[in-house]
Formats: C-alpha cells, sequence, structure tokens
C-alpha cells in the first residue's frame, strides 16, 4: 500500500471515518496477509499512528529495536471472536508520520514479497533507522509552518506577476516580510490549537513603513498526517511561477532550508484552515515605540516580544476584494524597484 494512502487512511481514522468494526479497535483493513491474518491500520490512545502486522501465536519473537521515536511491542486483540496475536508498531512523534508511513508501506511491500512479518519488521527498520530519530531542534515545526506561511503568500503575489520574488523580504530579515514602496505586508500562521493568537517578536514588527500602509495575513496551518501542504509542495509551486528560480531557492536558503524537498522540512503536512487578512492602523492592538512615553522605547529593554488576540481586531479585518486590490498596489511596486 503507498503510503499517501495509508496517510488517506489514518487521517480517515482520526476523523472518525469508516473502519471496520470486526476487530476489538477501530481499524482498517490493508487486505495483505501475512499467513495469520490481514495487515491493519489503526491508532494509539493520542492518535498516533499504528500498524498490527499478524503473527503466529506461537512465534516467538526477538527483542524489538523500539526507540524515543518508534514504539513495538506485541498486543492480542479478538478478531470476530478469534484471537488474532499482532506486532504493533506506534509513531509515538506527529513530526515523523511522514516518516513512518514510508516505513509502513516498505514493511507491506516485504510482506507482499514474501517476508515474514517479523524479518519486514527487522529489516525495514534497520535500513530507515537513520531516519526515526526524533527531529532535533535546528528546524521546529514553527519554523516550518512560518516559512510555509511566507511561500503561500508568494504564490499569491507570483499569480500576479513572476517577478513579485523580488518583494520578498523576510529571508533577508528585513522588517517586514514582503515589501514595494510604501506598502508592506506581515505574515503569520497560527495552528488549530491557536487559532486566534499570534506573536509578535519585535517592537517595530507591526509598525507600518514610513509614510506608507501595513497590511497582516494570517494563515490557520492544522498539522495532519493528510495534509495536502508542505514546504515541498508550495516550494515547486512558487519556483514553477518564479521568473528567475536560482533567486527564489537563494531566498528559500536564507531561512536554512537549502532543499525544500529535505525529510527534516518535510516532517509536517498540512492542511490551511482559514486565511484572514488585516490592515494594520490606530485601530489594531499592537506595540509600537509610539506606546511609550516620548515615542521611544525605555533605556535597558533590549527585547519585546508579545501576543495579539485578533478577536480583538476584527474592525481590521479586509475583505476579500481589498484584499487582491492590496496584493494588486504591491506588486504594481516592482515597477519602481
Amino acid at each position: 500500500m503507498p503510503a499517501e494512502s495509508s496517510i488517506d487512511h489514518w487521517d480517515m481514522l482520526r476523523r472518525g471515518g469508516q473502519a471496520s468494526t470486526a476487530l476489538e479497535i477501530p481499524s482498517i483493513d490493508t487486505g495483505i496477509e501475512t499467513g495469520s491474518g490481514s495487515v491493519r491500520l489503526a491508532l494509539g490512545n493520542a492518535g498516533e499512528l499504528r500498524l498490527l502486522l499478524p503473527v503466529r501465536q506461537s512465534e516467538r519473537i526477538a527483542e524489538t529495536p523500539s526507540s524515543d521515536a518508534l514504539a513495538i511491542g506485541v498486543a492480542t486483540y479478538s478478531l470476530g471472536g478469534t484471537p488474532i496475536r499482532y506486532l504493533d508498531m506506534t509513531c509515538l512523534i506527529g513530526a515523523l508520520d511522514g516518516v513512518f508511513a514510508d516505513v509502513a508501506g516498505e514493511i507491506m511491500d516485504r510482506i507482499v514479497g514474501g517476508a515474514s512479518p517479523v524479518e519486514a519488521c527487522r529489516t525495514t527498520i534497520e535500513d530507515f533507522r537513520s531516519l526515526l530519530i526524533a527531529p532535533g531542534a535546528e528546524v521546529s515545526i514553527q519554523e516550518i509552518r512560518g516559512l510555509i506561511g511566507e511561500l503561500l503568500m508568494l504564490r499569491t503575489l507570483l499569480d500576479l506577476d513572476p517577478t513579485a520574488w523580488r518583494l520578498w523580504r523576510g529571508p533577508l530579515r528585513e522588517r517586514h516580510d514582503f515589501h514595494g514602496g510604501l506598502l508592506a505586508t506581515e505574515v503569520k500562521t497560527t495552528s488549530r490549537s491557536a487559532t486566534r493568537r499570534i506573536t509578535i517578536s519585535a517592537v517595530d514588527q507591526l509598525l507600518p513603513p514610513a509614510g506608507g500602509s501595513l497590511t497582516l495575513a494570517v494563515f490557520q496551518l492544522a498539522e495532519t498526517a493528510g495534509g495536502d501542504i508542505s514546504v515541498a509542495r508550495i516550494a515547486a509551486d512558487v519556483l514553477r511561477a518564479a521568473s528567475d528560480r536560482q533567486e527564489v531557492l537563494r531566498l528559500v536558503a536564507g531561512y536554512g532550508c537549502t532543499d525544500h524537498d529535505s525529510r527534516e522540512w518535510n516532517r509536517c503536512r498540512f492542511r490551511l484552515e482559514d486565511e484572514h487578512h488585516y490592515l494594520v492602523d490606530a485601530r489594531f492592538p499592537r506595540v509600537i515605540p509610539e506606546s511609550f512615553p516620548e515615542g521611544v522605547v525605555p533605556v535597558g529593554v533590549e527585547e519585546i516580544s508579545y501576543a495579539v488576540n485578533l478577536g480583538t481586531a476584527e474592525q481590521c479585518r479586509l475583505s476579500n476584494d481589498t484584499v487582491d486590490a492590496r496584493n494588486a498596489e504591491l506588486v504594481a511596486c516592482l515597477d519602481h524597484i
């Protein structure tokens, strides 16, 4: 079973979709037989991805190669009144769901090719060992989500002009993520659990360009195994639309992403659940230098970070037509860059 199909099935289980009720727990029959039963996809108590490999009741199973990212054990469930013994594999880290799906697909392929469940499990894990490692701190899910947010905004602008990559200033560590003339756009992303809350990391981040205006684009990206949004996919869209592929690659690398197809940057998938744009003006809740006496940050205050509840900024939310017009104005600034 291809990894993509497995992920779709696991995602369906997470949504409470159709599943076989013949087994004690919700599961999906893959149709792949081991001689002791059919391989099944299931979920852990917290929604973790699981692969159940039927083995003989009398089969001796040596010590299983579990890790911080992967739990492997033996479980017995009743199927139509008959106890079935399973080699039970569970992915413990959601960020590795994509890798686990690949591992599961390879195990099933090896079983179809004649390997026993235990042998298929052991050899596949040995081959994938280097990938089944908890991701380090070098690339966090927040960084992945943040890059995707800016790429989504860039894709929108490139649909209007293939040279719009020149407006992308975030990778260059400028104040705003997109800037042209007197117009700027700052991009923020939120998760499903933080729908109405964004974090501002500098006192000038919500300060418009001198004499100009600023909009805030907020993308709600929910992490899901079956999501259709990833760094690789959106980067591919952007590279196809851009007038200069190498310049875009250079900008993407500015965020430390030197390979947009790498597993490191694509270990999470997302679904775009919502998108809102706001005009950042005097009505918008923010902290800027003018918020302090004499318009300057107090001496000794070196960093300011704060959260904004977007529920208090509804009066600043822009209509779709206004957003389209604003993006067109921003792209028109390319004539003067």
